[in-house]
């Protein structure tokens, strides 16, 4: 019995041994790129912002399509009460903490003051501008027909989008680098943290060769697309260019870090015991949680509430493109994966 034990884990183990170092190397060739070419290196290159939405709509379908059914499903059969919703809900909890507390952390004191001094000023100035304007058209009724309203209307967003985008807490400030080392880090936590449970998944398969073979086209592509999202959102940082490389070699290794663990405990691992289950489908849960809070609110919804999108039809169907494109690759590749 032992021997024949042997003989079936012995079946799988050298694509499992192959898998550890094919998957490495297409999340490194996908994510070591975006660091060194410089499209991706401006925040308002179409490049890199295209980049990002690719990155956010395939985040978010790793997220919805890959993790959170799983997590759903594991912990469904142990309990009753919808404890996968729980987890995922944790998740996103856990990054909105992180989030906050590490921008606070890092964020600089001085910039924190000047920032409230300067909304305070602004809300001065608002008011002592609308008075002015008042008096002004009170005094000189004509002058309002020599401006047209349309003229006014493109003073007022020109103002709004500077005070957005390049007042303190925008793009111009400290607080831009201070979100990016945020994203950077969080994105970098969540990518790691999944990685590893995918990983283990794969190298305690030690039955069936074919499905440990299509897992290991599936999760190159798989996790070379997500080194992919990961470097853009590196390539962005004021992170040193040694930093970049080694995060995203960090990241390309946890997946064969996974699989060698999984291989050591392939033959004592019940993937249909209680406690398999539980630890199984709470950490993709949490990890889904907090993926989805990445994509939606770190890469889409900062691309897409950019004030430019309003006037540059391109450019808008260019993000949009790149969004449901990346989305669409992580749906595809869930027939496999």
């Amino acid at each position: 019995m032992h021997e024949a034990d042997h003989e079936v884990h012995e079946s799988t183990l050298d694509v499992r041994i192959a898998a550890i170092f094919a998957i490495a190397a297409g999340a490194l060739l996908c994510g070591l790129p975006p660091l060194f070419l410089r499209a991706f290196q401006s925040p308002d290159s179409p490049v890199a912002r295209g980049a990002r939405a690719f990155s956010g709509g395939i985040i978010l379908a790793l997220a919805l399509i890959h993790i959170v059914p799983e997590a759903v499903m594991e912990l469904s059969e142990v309990v009753s009460y919808p404890i996968g919703g729980i987890t995922v809900l944790g998740g996103i909890l856990v990054m909105i903490i992180l989030e906050s507390s590490l921008t606070a952390l890092w964020s600089p004191k001085g910039d924190q003051v000047h920032s409230n001094h300067h909304h305070h000023n602004d809300m001065e100035a608002s008011i002592k501008d609308t008075a002015t304007h008042k008096d002004t058209d009170a005094a000189a009724p004509d002058a309002a027909a020599a401006h047209p309203p349309a003229a006014h209307a493109h003073a007022c967003t020109s103002s709004l989008t500077a005070q957005r985008w390049l007042g303190p807490g925008g793009a111009g400030s400290a607080m831009a680098g201070v979100r990016a080392y945020v994203t950077a880090y969080t994105m970098e936590l969540g990518c790691i943290f999944h990685s590893v449970i995918i990983g283990v998944g794969v190298g305690v398969i030690t039955e069936d060769r074919h499905l440990v073979i299509v897992l290991l086209v599936a999760l190159v592509i798989h996790q070379g697309l997500e080194g992919l999202s990961l470097g853009t959102v590196l390539a962005l940082t004021p992170f040193s260019k040694v930093k970049k490389v080694i995060m995203v070699a960090m990241y390309a290794v946890t997946t064969s870090i996974g699989i060698a663990i999984g291989i050591g405990l392939a033959s004592t691992y019940d993937h249909n015991s209680v406690a398999s289950k539980v630890v199984q489908g709470t950490l993709n849960g949490v990890s889904g949680g907090m993926l989805i809070y990445i994509s939606l609110l770190q890469l889409i919804a900062e691309e897409f509430s950019r004030a430019d999108l309003l006037s540059h039809t391109r450019l808008r169907l260019g993000l949009t493109s790149g969004l449901l494109l990346g989305a669409a690759c992580m749906a595809v590749l869930a027939i496999w994966s």
